[in-house]
């Protein structure tokens, strides 16, 4: 490959880079969506945890019903 076709690479490459190092910063750190800040935000929270326990109990339930139907199946 000669010098000219690898600084047209490189050139390239810098432009990308730029592109993203732009798109990175306008996000800004507390833009980007991250699931960790919402457990931050809500941990301990009691009302929070009646709803994921009451989630839970349906999903316990609607796997027994599908065991059900599947013995029930066979």
């Amino acid at each position: 490959m000669s010098h000219q076709d690898l600084g047209k690479r490189l050139a390239a490459l810098e432009s990308r880079v730029t592109e993203l190092q732009e798109e990175v910063l306008s996000a800004g750190p507390g833009k980007q969506k991250d699931w960790r800040r919402a457990v931050e935000k809500y941990a301990g929270d009691e009302d929070l945890q009646s709803v994921f326990t009451e989630a839970m109990k349906l999903r316990d339930a609607e796997r027994k019903r599908a065991c059900e139907i599947e013995r029930a199946k066979s």
